[in-house]
């Protein structure tokens, strides 16, 4: 899971201020303020902008003071689902904190850990004092005066997203509205009210094109992975090329980030990510009156609001006289979120052409019709629409929604599911790998009391999560170490000193970053080894042990730890693969920690990932360079697949996994790695990375062009 630390508070958004006198004590006691700050407003926590809150972290033994003097407006038990919304659950006043803490039960497969008291102080001024993450031996009533100083209970657990004990800080006026939280503790604040972040409109080009300078320096100073993209020469000629694209003032959002769209679409990562425009009012794309589908090397009309339901099925040939395959791919400039050359994201994206690709017309007047051409030769003119569901909600659309989320997460408890398909056939569906200890405990013991001879794990849909889960689960499914994966290492830039960093909201530029890792001789960047991430070696289980047959449904939303968990398997013999290629890289992805770099002017935010993970060096047929892990048993995505079979409820990829196990087939006969893994002489050992990344370049540049050539 993600976790963002901040060491040093700084404001990018505003002007340089005088720091405001204190007129609040630090809610921790014996310590000063602004000390163990997680995350400010304006820092991102889960891909979420957090506007008004402070997260403060420090050890369960502290004790929480009261910040001011006032009264306890409210108090009640917590659990925090994210920034926007909560669980309250009753407090009795006879009870101590940890008391009501222990008798709330949310019923919800919550984690407990994260269950905690929050209280509000009502202010001598008419504000509000809002503290979450409290627990202790103490007892407080509605009505009950507080003065400053004066102890609430010690630290809790405040917040998922952090794994140590934490406070939640917020601060609201008589009228409701949030307040800064940071100037009354005489902290230099980076706090914009919600609605206040403005830009200039249109932006000067100079402007513009120092916006490009700063994502450029982030590319070359944070991102390790740009050398397997192009070399970094190459990339500055290449961004120099797109600022000169930039002629005439534009505005900041919906036309400037069709450009910053393409700039990732070039450098596609699973874990490169561009946030929300943190500027309310931003135009949207528009929706043409139906949804048309790329499928089986066929645009089709898919979903159709009532006016156009009569075009519903039917092929189309030319978009705006554009043939049919080349509009298609006009997507593929405005979606990154795959690794590198994967191609199965790509290709399931374009089932909702019509929705996922309304990027593709970010910026276009509002009156404008898209021609449609159908294979029969006849034509119709669609309007856009914008802020409605241009589609009628009816058995098209179910069946297309429910296939586009098969074993997605959807609510805090639904992570994972065991049931047994036959008498020979259990289904393991693991819809994250961020499972508290309850819930992997509930797990183990679902596999623990598994006796059926072939298993059927789902990770379609799954985006990852905890390094930790996945190697408690893979432990029990070997009775042997799985350790074939070779050469796994950790890679970053830089370790510290990084200038960037003048421009990210969660780190300063004069920490050291990461001065754990060390430099390689003849290589590029700073490396450490023989980390849990890279699953280097993963050990049985002393106590739980699935010894039969192991089959992985994965897709092209397979990410992160979904990736890392069949390519384990698959290369150590232990399991295979079914259905498409992941969407992270089977040899390396970067990810584990991420500067949030805001730009200077147009204020886009970026989500770049630090830290280089190399799982496996070994290049094979069974494993090339720049690509996810490639299924043994490959589904080609087809319409009927799409449309959940002839009945709209059957799960296709499920039912060719089923066959499969019927059939008896199983790992193939002659092992792809071993080649790879005989014995080679010692100027050989290992591929280090320079003569990887060569590869990666090489393989990907083709790649590049064919793309740029379509």
């Amino acid at each position: 899971m993600r976790r963002t630390v901040m060491l040093i508070v700084i404001s990018l958004i505003a002007l340089p201020q005088a720091v405001p006198a204190q007129s609040m004590l630090w809610p921790v006691a014996d310590k000063e303020a602004g000390t163990d700050i997680l995350c400010k407003p304006q820092e991102y926590l889960e891909q979420k902008l957090n506007f008004e809150s402070i997260f403060i972290g420090g050890a369960e033994d502290d004790w929480i003071v009261s910040p001011a003097d006032g009264f306890i407006q409210s108090i009640g038990v917590v659990y925090i689902n994210d920034l926007n919304s909560s669980l309250f659950g009753s407090f009795d006043p006879a009870k101590t904190l940890d008391e009501n803490i222990r008798a709330t039960d949310f019923k919800r497969g919550l984690d407990p850990k994260y269950v905690n008291v929050s209280i509000a102080i009502a202010l001598k001024d008419g504000s509000r004092l809002n503290i979450s993450g409290l627990s202790g031996d103490t007892r407080f009533k509605t009505g009950q005066k507080v003065c400053a100083g004066d102890t609430l209970g010690r630290f809790a657990y405040s917040y998922k997203a952090f794994k140590e004990p934490s406070l939640k800080i917020s601060l609201s006026g008589r009228d409701g509205k949030v307040l800064d939280p940071m100037a009354p503790f005489g902290l230099e604040s980076s706090f914009v009210a919600p609605g206040k972040l403005t830009r200039e409109n249109p932006m000067p080009v100079e402007k513009l094109r120092e916006d490009l300078t700063v994502l450029e320096a982030a590319f070359c100073e944070l991102y390790p992975s740009l050398e397997a993209h192009m070399p970094e020469a190459t990339f500055h000629a290449y961004m120099d090329s797109i600022r000169q694209t930039i002629t005439e003032p534009m505005d900041p959002g919906s036309p400037f980030m069709t450009i910053l769209y393409r700039i990732l679409s070039d450098f596609p990562d699973s874990h490169l990510y561009r946030y929300k425009d943190p500027v309310p009012g931003v135009g949207s794309g528009k929706f043409p009156g139906f949804y048309m589908m790329w499928c089986e090397d066929t645009l089709s009309v898919l979903l159709a609001n009532e006016a156009y339901t009569k075009y519903e099925g039917r092929t189309v040939t030319r978009v705006d006289g554009i043939p049919a395959e080349k509009y298609a791919r006009r997507f593929d400039s405005f979606f990154y979120l795959y690794d590198m050359g994967i191609e199965s994201t790509l290709a399931e994206e374009k089932v909702l052409l019509g929705q996922k690709g309304s990027a593709m017309h970010f910026g276009e007047d509002k009156e404008r019709k898209l021609d449609v051409e159908f294979s029969d030769g006849s034509h119709v003119l669609i309007p856009f629409q914008k802020g409605t569901r241009p589609y009628k909600i009816g058995e098209t659309y179910r069946r297309v929604f429910f296939w586009s989320v098969l074993n997605k997460k959807r609510s805090e408890d639904d992570v994972f599911e065991m049931k047994q398909l036959s008498d020979s056939v259990a289904y393991l569906a693991l819809r994250t790998f961020d499972l508290n200890d309850v819930q992997l405990e509930a797990a183990l013991d679902s596999l623990a009391g598994c006796d059926l001879p072939n298993l059927i794990v789902d990770v379609r849909n799954n985006s990852g999560g905890d390094v930790r889960v996945l190697m408690k689960l893979l432990s029990c499914l070997t009775d042997s170490p799985m350790e074939r994966q070779k050469g796994g290492y950790n890679r970053v830039k830089n370790q510290g000193g990084i200038d960037v960093l003048r421009h990210s909201l969660n780190y300063s530029a004069d920490i050291d970053m990461f001065p754990e890792y060390v430099p390689r001789k003849g290589e590029d960047g700073y490396f450490l080894t023989d980390t849990i991430e890279t699953c280097s070696a993963v050990m049985p289980d002393p106590e739980i042990h699935y010894g039969g047959r192991i089959y992985v449904l994965t897709n092209g939303h397979s990410y992160s730890a979904s990736t890392l968990f069949p390519s384990v398997l698959v290369r150590n013999r232990r399991g295979v693969s079914v259905g498409r290629e992941t969407g992270s890289g089977y040899h390396f992805m970067t990810a584990l920690k991420y500067a949030d770099i805001r730009l200077p002017n147009s204020l886009q935010t970026f989500q770049i990932p630090m830290v280089q993970l190399v799982f496996d060096t070994t290049v094979t047929a069974r494993t090339p360079v720049g690509r996810g892990l490639l299924p043994d048993y490959p589904l080609p995505l087809t319409r009927y697949e799409v449309m959940q079979g002839e009945d709209g409820q059957t799960d296709v990829m499920l039912d060719f996994c089923l066959s499969l196990i019927a059939e008896g087939k199983y790992l193939s006969p002659e092992d792809p790695f071993s080649e790879a893994d005989a014995p080679k002489t010692e100027s050989n050992t290992r591929i280090i990375w320079p003569a990887f990344s060569i590869l990666a370049v090489l393989a990907l540049g083709a790649f590049y062009f064919i793309r740029k050539r379509r």
